[in-house]
């Protein structure tokens, strides 16, 4: 599998910014970008999810999200898990913002995505 050119998004991220795209449109989100932070969780431990939002409702906030192609779970590929760890521990970390796991739904049981909040 080719790896993706870090910068560049996924054609999946693409997907899901069309979702931000039309969030503003609505006028739900202020604006929305792309790795734009990368959080320090500990030594040699860095966190860089995908998308940024800032919320038009002050009591939502900043939020983050971590796109992904598929749902996945604890038997999952080691990076999605590693992913998904990271987004726990920042979730932990960092509770001022709001983080979510994102992967679009099939057809079949209705199609746009699938957004998870990270509980803390």
């Amino acid at each position: 599998m080719k790896r993706r050119v870090p910068g560049t998004m996924s054609e999946t991220e693409e997907r899901f910014a069309e979702l931000l795209e039309e969030l503003m449109l609505d006028k739900q989100i202020i604006s929305y970008a792309f790795e734009p932070i990368t959080f320090k969780l500990a030594d040699k431990t860095r966190y860089t999810p995908d998308f940024m939002s800032v919320n038009t409702d002050p009591t939502r906030g900043v939020c983050f999200y971590e796109i992904k192609a598929s749902e996945y779970h604890a038997s999952g590929k080691s990076n999605q898990m590693n992913s998904l760890t990271k987004l726990k521990v920042c979730a932990r970390t960092f509770p001022q913002f709001y983080f979510f796991k994102c992967y679009p739904r099939a057809k079949r049981e209705g199609g746009s995505w699938m957004i998870e909040p990270i509980k803390v």
